[in-house]
């Protein structure tokens, strides 16, 4: 394997962000004397297969970006014995808080490069597609939809999720659906559900406060129909995780789910936009399939 650092850049994470520190996290790895190869890119989707050429030949794969890129060089990545570097430059950062990676200065994160701790980690799969973070469906979902296709705000990019938010919790109309696990049933009027490995979720929102990335299980959190009044008076709780103990919250363990419904949805993978389509579908967790430099 190849002792340098193979770095994908996605200059289009963060609204921009990105673009604009690329040049001194570029810098930064020079200062350090971390041997490195780049690669830049602008289109979505590239990055995952950029990983898995780059996993070939280097220990080490960097993604330099949001959640978006991590999602992608992770897809890359996961199943192989390449290790995944990040340098956080998006916009929600929500997986780093995990392995506790700095967002803000880009410098933190290049020591925590450096020094090379990692530890292995679990990934989610729906289909041939994986993700890291979580994959959720119903208000989130169509809040991911929101902020990636319809709205544009280079200068607010970090309060979009709020606005998001709050928007869905006025408009939002919840679905039927069915939740199946090894040994537990949920059915109703749901407003959200979704299969979580990280904690955090829309950059600021503490969704599953008690989730671990590495146990072998997903939090799956349930959240039964409310009023737009009622959705709007305890947004402020799902930012501060403390929303476990409301009536129409259930929180429970899993290996795999199984999510039914009559009509499409509206969906996430890592914070990615995408329609699930009417029908079931599965999905389900790798335990520690993936190797990450953390703090």
């Amino acid at each position: 394997m190849n002792d340098e650092y193979f770095v994908i850049v996605n200059l289009l994470a963060g609204r921009g962000r990105c673009r604009r520190l690329w040049p001194q996290i570029e810098a930064l790895l020079k200062k350090n004397k971390l041997s490195f190869r780049a690669a830049l890119t602008e289109a979505p989707g590239t990055a995952t297969e950029i990983a898995r050429r780059a996993s070939r030949d280097f220990s080490i794969v960097v993604a330099v970006g949001g959640d978006g890129t991590i999602h992608e060089v992770a897809g890359g990545l996961i199943g192989t014995k390449t290790k995944l570097g990040i340098i956080p430059a998006g916009t929600g950062n929500d997986f780093v808080k995990m392995l506790e990676i700095p967002a803000l200065d880009p410098a933190p994160a290049v020591k925590i490069l450096q020094a090379q701790r990692s530890r292995r980690v679990d990934a989610g799969r729906w289909g041939e597609r994986t993700f890291v973070n979580g994959l959720g469906v119903g208000l989130d979902g169509a809040a991911a939809w929101r902020i990636f296709r319809r709205w544009n705000w280079p200068g607010l990019a970090h309060w979009t999720y709020l606005y998001a938010a709050v928007y869905e919790a006025l408009f939002y109309r919840s679905s039927e659906l069915e939740i199946r696990a090894p040994d537990w049933r949920v059915s109703g009027r749901l407003m959200m559900v979704g299969a979580s490995n990280g904690r955090f979720h829309g950059g600021d929102f503490k969704l599953v406060p008690e989730a671990e990335i590495d146990d072998g299980l997903f939090d799956i959190y349930m959240i039964s129909e409310m009023s737009p009044l009622r959705r709007l008076q305890k947004i402020p709780m799902v930012r501060r995780g403390e929303h476990l103990g409301l009536p129409e919250v259930q929180i429970r363990r899993a290996p795999w789910i199984e999510i039914s419904s009559e009509r499409p949805l509206l969906g996430h993978l890592d914070g990615e936009p995408l329609e699930f389509p009417a029908g079931s579908f599965r999905v389900e967790i790798l335990p520690k399939a993936l190797e990450v430099i953390a703090a």
